[in-house]
């Protein structure tokens, strides 16, 4: 009987138990639809506007981002096209050095072709020059030469009774000459 009174005494234990685990259970369920009701309003009162204000912030940086990344693609079309033009102005600066240079060679050429034909006129005066002064000194040259000749020549055939003719007859020349000046 013991036993028995142990297993009674055991069932009333639980009974016990059981009860008062469900006077707990009911406790911690009230507890919690009281912190969810307060949370709630918690969060209604001021998560709504958080929430609303959050919305409003996010949709300004999304404005903002859009707002950049049009200015972005518009940059960057910009330089696109800069850079496509890039290569057309290269050309342009090519093809307007090549003209230049081309320029810039012709009036090389024609200065050179100015100066060659100064210095051939030059070189012509100094050769007609040295050529007018050679047949100077050539005519000069001739002429001593002859004279010595005609002189040699003269005193080859002149002797003594030739010369004494020749300048007692300059010698009347002359005095015929001067007596002639005088009566005039």
């Amino acid at each position: 009987m013991a036993h028995a009174q142990e297993k009674e005494s055991a069932k009333t234990s639980e009974g016990q138990a059981e009860n008062s685990n469900d006077k707990w259970f009911w406790w911690d369920v009230v507890n919690f639809v009281i912190l969810v009701g307060i949370l709630g309003y918690m969060i209604k009162k001021n998560g709504g506007p958080y929430l609303q204000t959050r919305s409003v912030e996010i949709q300004r940086g999304m404005v903002e981002a859009a707002t950049a990344k049009r200015a972005a693609d518009e940059r960057v079309a910009g330089m696109e096209r800069r850079i496509a033009k890039l290569g057309d102005d290269i050309g342009r600066m090519r093809a307007q050095i090549r003209q230049e240079m081309a320029v810039e060679g012709e009036r090389i050429h024609m200065e050179t072709e100015h100066h060659i034909r100064k210095i051939n006129e030059q070189a012509e005066q100094e050769i007609e020059s040295l050529t007018k002064t050679a047949l100077r000194k050539l005519k000069m040259y001739s002429a001593e030469l002859a004279l010595k000749s005609a002189e040699e020549q003269l005193k080859s055939r002149i002797d003594r009774d030739v010369e004494n003719k020749l300048v007692t007859s300059f010698i009347d020349d002359l005095y015929e000459n001067g007596l002639r000046s005088r009566n005039n």
